[in-house]
């Protein structure tokens, strides 16, 4: 009976502690919960380029029907949740304003005239799973912190055809959930960073076109299995065809050109079943053209111009490949002949290979590719006609 009473007054002394700090509780929530005026702040981005004339349906009088508003989304609240401004042709500053949509999970700002340094108030965008700022004319050095700032739910990032500079952040290999990642067309320095080895959910990985101090490609990219796109032509890479890449069996396209890459081409290159396009072009890459590269499947569009290449070609290029558009081997050291199944899927519409010490005759199967539309074969030891 004594345990009771005092379990009675301890529980009544409870409520009357705790009914305050709940009601404190219930009005923050409110104060928190309370919708911002997201009509006002898509006005204040509208102000903040100038009121162009393409957003001319973002009004006041229409602020209550702000979700149909040209190119904005909403989620299922009526919260603003996209803005798809792509190639809108809209100029000025980064509107502060875009980062206090709170719930904003898609930005797209693609192609337009934007200025500034890297908006890090888009920090405050915890629900930002898609960002793409490229072809704009932003400047200045990514954060340090970008990796760390940036939602941890970012999925895809464009940062390409802008002015950045100084080096890439390593603090990107944070943002664990990449699928997407493009740096390309600026302005890096410094060398690729390893630590990007750990974005192990990549698909597309763009860096080329870059400013990168002479190196090699990051061992630790041999753990990137998933990508299905790598573009790191142009990024001052030197030492031999890093071999890690024919472990990659999602690869569809791989760009190498215009390096200073050497050695040879692994014979394994037949592992990348999936391989579409193949671009090594502008190297100094020697040695044979592997005849395995003549079984992938999937190949499209092969570019082997301006390297040191000897031997013949693959005498099966073509066979295998049924949907071979392009091939490419300018500015080698090639002798042999043309192989005669290069149109056996009737898709080529380019082959070039001026420039090498090719001989025999031009293969009349050649003019059995209804779509072949360029045929450059000058400064070699051939004869015969052009069909």
């Amino acid at each position: 009976m004594l345990r009771r009473k005092y379990a009675r007054a301890y529980l009544h002394l409870l409520v009357l502690v705790l009914l305050p700090c709940c009601g404190f509780q219930r009005c923050c929530e409110a104060t928190q919960s309370k919708p911002v005026d997201e009509a006002r702040l898509l006005l204040q981005i509208k102000s903040a380029w100038g009121d162009p004339p393409v957003l001319l349906a973002w009004n006041a009088t229409a602020s209550a029907a702000l979700c149909g508003w040209p190119y904005v989304r909403c989620n299922r609240a009526g919260r603003v949740s996209g803005l798809y401004l792509a190639d809108v042709n809209v100029s000025g500053p980064f509107p502060d304003a875009i980062a206090t949509l709170s719930r904003l999970r898609h930005l797209d700002l693609w192609n337009n005239s934007i200025a500034g340094v890297f908006p890090t108030s888009l920090y405050r965008c915890r629900s930002l799973k898609y960002l793409d700022l490229s072809w704009n004319h932003f400047i200045g050095e990514l954060p340090a912190d970008i990796g760390l700032g940036l939602s941890e739910s970012l999925t895809t990032l464009y940062l390409t055809r802008n002015f950045f500079v100084g080096t890439i952040p390593h603090s990107l290999s944070r943002l664990h959930n990449l699928r997407f990642l493009g740096l390309h067309s600026n302005f890096f320095v410094g060398t690729i960073p390893a630590e990007l080895g750990e974005l192990t959910s990549l698909q597309e990985l763009y860096l080329g076109d870059n400013s990168f101090a002479a190196g090699e490609l990051p061992a630790s990219f041999s753990k990137l299995t998933n990508l299905t796109i790598l573009d790191v032509w142009s990024c001052n890479l030197v030492g031999d065809f890093p071999t890690f890449l024919v472990q990659m069996p999602e690869l569809e396209i791989l760009d190498l050109a215009n390096n200073s890459l050497t050695g040879s081409i692994p014979p394994g290159i037949w592992r990348l079943n999936k391989l579409q396009v193949l671009i090594l072009s502008e190297n100094n890459f020697s040695g044979e053209i592997p005849a395995s590269i003549a079984r992938l499947p999937s190949l499209t569009d092969l570019d082997l111009g301006n390297n040191r290449f000897n031997g013949t070609l693959p005498p099966e290029l073509g066979k295998h490949s049924l949907d071979l558009a392009t091939v490419s081997v300018d500015n080698n050291d090639l002798t042999g002949a043309i192989p005669e199944g290069l149109c056996t899927g009737g898709h080529l519409w380019s082959f070039t290979a001026s420039s090498n010490r090719l001989n025999g005759s031009i293969p009349a199967g050649l003019a059995n590719c209804p779509s072949l539309s360029e045929l450059r074969l000058d400064n070699n030891q051939l004869s015969g006609q052009v069909p």
